[in-house]
């Protein structure tokens, strides 16, 4: 606002030229003037650019110059009205050091802010600090500069007296919600309609330039811009040094900064990537240090300033936040691991989730996730990554992975199970079959023709003559004479228990028959016999049965 008692400022003023009804004659006018610098040249360039682009009709047929155009009416240092903020504030939009928010009135219907409430934001020199009264050097903003002494004072009331106005913030944003320390009494001066600078936004302004005015241009976390604004999809974005300003009709223009938008152009594709557009800005995660951005498809998340953050998609993302998200059991992601199909590993602080190629989301311990992968990746026991949650059987946790189980020894242990044993000892009823809890991880035996998972009651052998459970007192003989490395061979039958309560099994070069009587009877292949034989008759070589499948044993 200008008064009638304030100090004239020093700077000598510049008049405009006048005005033809040709274009090209207004533009040679306007480049015009003896000793014409080439900083001046420039600027004078971007002032009539400027005021072509915004309206070029009013500029190329009415009376008034380019400046008028752009920077509105009263932008000559005579004029009496203050200069805004971003001419001499190096493109900030906001209060240079020295002065604070000291009022702010507001702007009826503005043709800056698309029709709706402007608002002019005064910034006072502080008590403490110094300004001479001058006049501004933008391209056309030659307003005042600490000239004005003035003050609305609906902010900072703290603040007493009152001082010269150092310069004008404007947003489209109102003054109470832009900064905490305004209230909301309203003052309105709609003679300030037309006023503007060349470094604002002008009447051609998009959601993000305007965005970008009201979070300080220059002065705002952004910093300054590196690109122009471009279309993608459904949307909109500008880059600039320390972010991205992201609109979509149905979000409205967001910003988005620091690592969390790095990460999410840099590691996730930004907008053509798995996360999509953003839906908000960044906030708080509800663990004191943390941000979060939320996007179409998931969320970033980033539990400190000095973390790398981590993005969380799908429906990944959707059961972490029912778990409670970051203030939740698992705390906060540590890392992510993705696959072509879509498959996603998410590490946290206290255990994982993980889905694999569209099925369910699967809540797994470090431990079991640990367990699951320890193995190189050609080793049957490295089982990948889990599909379902973890089950107790038997008192004993087991969990399906892709290619098999991790569950726990009998003494605590994590370790995985390859599908040729996991499958068969699930079918056996797992910690609570005949069998037992497992002792230590599997085995390979018999030159790598078969592979033995001890059993707390037990020993599994799968190979090439099939899955076989050993139980009792033929496991006891079995192992006395050499187990599967020894002289029967790989088993081609389970335990089994016949009429009149004998036990035996049969190997590949014999069998063992357990007595009534608790007798043992290794017996070996018999001169013409083959191991084929023994497999389909009885230990002591009467009739023939029907042969026994790893399914009879299940059964």
């Amino acid at each position: 606002m200008s008064t009638a008692t304030n100090p004239q400022p020093t700077a000598p003023t510049e008049t405009d030229a006048p005005m033809s009804v040709r274009l090209v004659d207004r533009l040679g006018r306007a480049l015009a003037g003896s000793g014409l610098t080439r900083r001046r040249f420039l600027s004078r360039v971007a002032v009539v650019g400027a005021a072509v682009v915004v309206d070029p009709i009013r500029y190329a047929i009415k009376p008034g110059s380019a400046y008028a155009q752009v920077c509105g009416d009263g932008a000559s240092c005579t004029s009496g009205w203050t200069a805004f903020c971003c001419t001499v504030n190096a493109g900030a939009n906001t209060c240079p050091p020295g002065s604070y928010v000291a009022g702010w009135w507001r702007i009826d219907d503005s043709p800056f802010c698309f029709g709706a409430a402007r608002y002019v934001i005064d910034c006072n020199r502080s008590p403490n600090a110094t300004c001479s009264c001058r006049c501004a050097d933008g391209a056309c903003d030659k307003r005042r500069v600490c000239c004005n002494n003035f003050r609305y004072g609906q902010c900072n009331t703290q603040i007493r007296g009152v001082t010269e106005v150092v310069c004008r913030v404007v947003t489209c944003t109102a003054p109470w919600v832009w900064d905490r320390a305004c209230s909301t009494t309203v003052r309105v001066d709609n003679r300030t309609r037309s006023h503007n600078a060349s470094c604002l936004p002008g009447r051609d302004a998009t959601r993000i330039d305007i965005k970008y005015q009201d979070m300080g241009m220059r002065g705002s976390i952004l910093g300054a811009p590196v690109g122009s604004e471009r279309a993608s999809g459904p949307g909109r974005y500008r880059r600039y040094e320390n972010g991205t300003i992201y609109y979509r009709s149905s979000t409205g223009a967001l910003a988005v900064h620091g690592s969390i938008d790095q990460h999410y152009r840099e590691r996730m594709d930004g907008i053509n990537g798995a996360l999509g557009y953003p839906t908000s800005e960044p906030q708080g995660t509800g663990v004191s240090g943390g941000l979060q951005v939320r996007y179409d498809r998931g969320t970033i998340y980033r539990a400190s300033s000095s973390v790398t953050p981590v993005a969380v998609t799908g429906a990944v993302d959707t059961e972490y936040r029912s778990r409670g998200g970051p203030s939740g059991s698992l705390g906060y992601p540590t890392s992510r691991t993705a696959r072509s199909d879509g498959s996603q590993l998410v590490r946290f602080t206290g255990g994982a989730l993980v889905q694999v190629a569209g099925g369910p989301v699967a809540a797994v311990t470090l431990t079991f996730l640990e367990a699951g992968s320890r193995y190189p990746t050609s080793d049957p026991d490295h089982v990948g990554w889990p599909i379902a949650d973890v089950i107790t059987v038997g008192g004993q946790q087991v969990q399906r992975f892709e290619r098999g189980i991790v569950t726990r020894t009998a003494g605590g242990t994590a370790f995985g199970i390859g599908s040729d044993l996991a499958d068969p000892y699930l079918e056996l009823g797992g910690a609570a079959g005949t069998g037992g809890a497992p002792l230590r991880r599997a085995t390979f035996v018999a030159g790598g023709r078969a592979r033995v998972l001890h059993l707390e009651r037990g020993m599994l052998v799968a190979g090439r003559t099939g899955t076989r459970l050993l139980t009792g007192e033929v496991l006891d003989a079995y192992e006395a004479e050499g187990g599967p490395d020894g002289r029967l061979g790989l088993p081609t039958s389970s335990s089994v228990t016949v009429r009149g309560g004998q036990q035996r099994a049969s190997f590949e070069r014999g069998a063992i028959v357990i007595g009534t009587d608790g007798g043992v009877q290794v017996l070996t292949t018999r001169s013409g016999a083959t191991p084929d034989d023994l497999a389909t008759s009885t230990p002591t070589g009467g009739a023939r049965r029907r042969g026994r499948t790893p399914g009879d044993v299940a059964r």
